[in-house]
């Protein structure tokens, strides 16, 4: 009965040893599948950070343009005041020259009349 026990013995050790065989390639599956299906989680995480990254950079940029042209249109209000001061303080320069150049061609005249008698 001996040699059946070793048959016996060595069918067991073969099924136990076919049967770690399958657990290792098993294992290596599930790693391999881990391992593409990490690849892919980060990929996607980079197109998705990528994708955030370029949305979050366009609303900044808008945000930036937005607070410009309040700047600009509040800068504009403020100085509208000064503007048209400015614009009257022009006007009464004009209007003080244009009286000095009235007054001096009515010299002129007064002189050449003078000047020539009674023309």
């Amino acid at each position: 009965m001996r040699p059946s026990r070793k048959k016996g013995g060595d069918i067991l050790a073969l099924e136990a040893i076919k049967s770690i065989q399958y657990a290792e390639k098993q294992a290596a599956d599930i790693i391999s599948k881990a391992s593409s299906q990490s690849k892919d989680i980060l990929k996607k995480a980079e197109t998705y950070a990528a994708v955030k990254y370029k949305k979050i950079l366009d609303e900044a940029r808008e945000g930036n343009k937005k607070i410009i042209e309040n700047a600009k249109q509040e800068g504009t209000k403020k100085s509208e005041p000064i503007n048209n001061m400015g614009k009257i303080e022009v006007e009464r320069i004009l209007n003080i020259e244009k009286e000095r150049l009235d007054s001096a061609v009515n010299i002129v005249v007064e002189r050449i009349v003078k000047n020539n008698g009674n023309s």
